[in-house]
């Protein structure tokens, strides 16, 4: 194991009773990044990081954390870990400063200690501006923020997140984002799962994309694009009446109808976009909306399991 390699997990599987949530799923993740699980729901994301959090037993494999097996050391992990997951666990009649002392008192922190993460709570994940309100009064992106920071109260080096986003607005979801970009600034590793390719793209270091319990794909989320998601594409737009017809036209560039546009892949798009325009525009037929599209983590995730990272699974 490398000297900056912090958790550790080698051949995990996991069943209930015929289905495989965790299929000998092995990976690592090094201190001070971000790793993200990227997968649909029932991908077995959720089992994986309880597992790793030491609230659901595995049937075989190993999970070393810090060094520490994670069931011959559990005592040992437990204090390494903070792990918030989807629901909150907060007490409603209470303020989130009693909830911060309830979740304080589990861990014996000492005063001086509970009062330090009480003041990098309110500077690093915002919670100061609500501190004495209860817990009903506050609204869902206060709440989970709130969450996290009882869950990190005892200030573990390792923080999971299990879907830390999921429910919010576009806007709430990137502050959310910038709240979890400086637990790793200050020095936490994180790991989270999510099936919101954008979030993986845009906070993790690197990614590991799930699929029916295992890891289809491992790696930084620019290499996945360039190396599994393929060449970007021209997207072409044209009124309803004349998408085959365009198709036609544009032949020699092997496009492909999706969602009434016209898809082409090519190296070199910016080259062949004006030609592409021009050609169908000399044949009567002027497009609507044209604009080329780099490769998505959506694009990985379709390439290697041939369907939508948006589809449940079954």
């Amino acid at each position: 194991m490398g000297e900056r390699v912090i958790i550790e997990v080698e051949g995990l599987v996991k069943h209930y009773s015929e289905v495989k949530a965790v299929d000998g799923v092995s990976f690592s993740v090094e201190e001070g990044e971000i790793f993200g699980l990227l997968g649909p729901n029932g991908a077995g994301k959720t089992t994986l990081m309880e597992i790793l959090c030491g609230l659901r037993r595995f049937d075989s494999g190993k999970v070393t954390i810090r060094g520490f097996d994670l069931i011959k050391d559990s005592l040992k992990v437990r204090g390494l870990i903070g792990f918030c997951p989807q629901e909150t666990l907060l007490y409603d009649l209470l303020n989130v400063r009693e909830n911060f002392a309830f979740s304080a008192s589990l861990y014996s922190l000492s005063s001086k200690k509970f009062k330090e993460r009480v003041e990098f709570s309110s500077k690093f994940l915002g919670v100061g501006e609500f501190l004495n309100r209860r817990v009903q009064q506050l609204s869902g992106g206060m709440k989970r923020r709130a969450n996290l920071a009882a869950s990190i109260i005892q200030d573990p080096p390792i923080v999971i997140l299990d879907e830390p986003t999921i429910g919010f607005d576009p806007n709430v979801k990137r502050e959310f984002w910038e709240l979890i970009k400086n637990l790793k600034g200050y020095g936490k590793t994180v790991v989270l799962s999510t099936h919101d390719m954008y979030e993986a793209d845009e906070i993790c270091d690197r990614v590991a994309i799930m699929d029916k319990g295992k890891i289809a794909a491992l790696d930084k989320p620019h290499a996945l694009k360039k190396t599994i998601g393929g060449e970007p594409s021209i997207r072409i737009r044209v009124k309803d009446s004349q998408t085959k017809k365009a198709l036609s036209i544009l032949e020699e560039y092997h496009g492909a109808l999706r969602d009434n546009e016209v898809h082409i892949s090519a190296r070199n798009p910016w080259e062949i976009m004006t030609k592409v325009s021009s050609k169908l525009a000399t044949k009567g037929v002027f497009t609507e909306k044209i604009e080329v599209v780099e490769p998505t983590l959506e694009d990985v995730f379709i390439k290697l399991t041939g369907r939508k990272l948006t589809e449940e699974s079954e």
